[in-house]
């Protein structure tokens, strides 16, 4: 009987017991709202604020209230041009068009003489000849001096006696002479 008499103290100690009620927390007077400290960004924002308005107090930027100081555009209303102008413009046009094909015809026969002009002719014979002394002399020199066990030729040629020789044969090179 001791087990039953310890289920039923058990069970009587564990039933629900009424909640023990709180007291009402008492809500503190309410206190005036000091303002919060401003931050360094909003103490910079007033203090430029400030110099701002310091600066342009005696500006007439702020005191454009007076209307005799506004510019006033007149707004001019063109009319239509009409047939005339537009032909009058379409004859300046074609005006125009033909003298740039004049000129492109002068380019371009200037265009074909110059091409004409820059390799040997054959009406131009001094320097076809020249060209050809030059040549059989560089190959004489070449036979003359053979080639060497190697295979190699013993014909070299020395950069500035040759631009010299070149001077020699197409004297115009002497402008461009470089060395």
């Amino acid at each position: 009987m001791a087990k039953k008499n310890d289920v039923v103290g058990l069970a009587k100690t564990t039933a629900k017991k009424p909640a023990a009620r709180k007291p009402a927390a008492k809500k503190p007077a309410a206190k005036p709202v000091a303002k919060p400290e401003p931050t360094k960004e909003e103490l910079r924002d007033q203090k430029a604020k400030e110099t701002v308005s310091k600066l342009l107090a005696d500006s007439p930027i702020t005191k454009l209230e007076k209307k005799d100081e506004l510019l006033e555009l007149d707004e001019v209303v063109e009319e239509p041009k009409g047939l005339e102008w537009l032909e009058e413009q379409v004859t300046l046009l074609n005006q125009k068009n033909q003298d740039l094909s004049a000129e492109l015809e002068v380019f371009k026969i200037e265009n074909q003489q110059l091409r004409a002009g820059t390799g040997i002719s054959k009406n131009d014979g001094d320097v076809k000849k020249v060209v050809i002394d030059l040549f059989n002399e560089l190959q004489e020199n070449f036979i003359r001096m053979g080639i060497d066990s190697q295979g190699m030729g013993n014909f070299r040629i020395y950069t500035p006696g040759f631009l010299n020789r070149m001077i020699k044969f197409f004297p115009f090179l002497e402008e461009v002479k470089r060395y």
